[in-house]
């Protein structure tokens, strides 16, 4: 018995170890030099045509922690492999902020060598921890540097995609202004989405009230159901939610990498969203996926297991 003990310990260290493999060739490498800016992917998407076509959305990669990065590392092995079958074209990945642990330029750096690892082409919008207060103007500098601008729009196929930025949880009436031109250029296309970092609802009591959102929320909802916005993407709450206002489906995918607090039953996993369009139709899928074996064992295990023992307590 205890040699059979023995030979499980060897394996479990083993297995772990093994998983360490790719944050620890990550650290080895350089980032490259190439840079895109959201612009240029967005000019080169403009130029497809098939009504048909899927696009992947993932949010808080949290780059510049490395728990964080193993885990991101383990969702973009995921990710690069949904075009396996070569059925539905993957247009591109949307990463929709806090893209960045700190928003330092060593967290950039990071998150440049995550970004070359996903073989499609990838667009960011930023976050509050992109534009970190402690960084300030510094902050938004370097998104700029690296990305291109906060807030842009862009075609694929026969849809209309409008970029926000509300990293700072309000939009101002130049936004609102802006926002309402974008949505009225949108009619002439079959779909709209959105990308924007904070969620314009409460996803853990799943309404659309909350403190810190009024009074842009409501009015942000309604211009959304005015216009027929087919869904809007958001992260930043790091639980997975999808919710329905009016016409319109808002998704919260916050699982990108950033190391999760609620429970996994509760929304608390890792993952991304598959989306797929198909003339007047789409479709979208959760991806969960697991963290690397080792920070299973080292966090995830035991943040479950704290839930679990309160839920017995309680």
């Amino acid at each position: 018995m205890k040699k059979f003990l023995k030979i499980l310990f060897v394996i479990f260290i083993i297995v772990n170890l093994y998983s360490l493999i790719p944050i620890v060739s990550f650290y080895l490498e350089k980032p490259s030099a190439f840079i895109t800016t959201n612009q240029q992917v967005g000019e080169k998407l403009g130029r497809n045509k098939e009504p048909y076509f899927s696009f992947i959305v993932m949010s808080d990669t949290g780059s510049g922690l490395f728990m964080n990065e193993a885990a991101t590392l383990k969702i973009i092995s995921k990710i690069n492999r949904e075009d396996r079958f070569k059925k539905i074209p993957i247009d591109f990945v949307a990463n929709v902020g806090d893209i960045t642990f700190r928003g330092e330029e060593s967290h950039y750096k990071n998150y440049l060598k995550i970004k070359d690892k996903i073989k499609f082409p990838v667009i960011n919008a930023i976050g509050n921890h992109d534009d970190d207060l402690d960084n300030g103007p510094r902050g938004l500098a370097l998104f700029n540097k690296y990305f291109g601008v906060e807030e842009f729009s862009f075609v694929d196929r026969n849809s209309y995609f409008i970029v926000l930025d509300n990293k700072d949880g309000d939009f101002i009436e130049e936004q609102f202004t802006r926002l309402e031109d974008e949505l009225i250029k949108a009619k002439n296309y079959k779909h709209v989405f959105i990308f924007m970092h904070k969620p314009p609802f409460n996803p853990y009591q799943q309404a659309w009230y909350r403190v810190e959102t009024n009074p842009w929320s409501h009015r942000f909802l309604k211009l959304c159901d005015k216009y027929n916005v087919d869904i809007v993407f958001s992260g930043h709450e790091n639980v997975s939610r999808i919710v329905k206002f009016g016409s319109v489906t808002y998704i919260v995918c916050g699982g990108g990498g950033s190391l999760l607090l609620q429970p996994t039953s509760a929304g608390g996993f890792l993952n991304y969203i598959f989306v797929k369009v198909n003339k007047d139709y789409i479709d979208y899928e959760i991806r969960k996926v697991s963290p690397p074996i080792w920070e299973f064992f080292a966090y995830y295990m035991w943040k479950d297991l704290i839930y679990f023992l309160q839920g017995l307590l309680n």
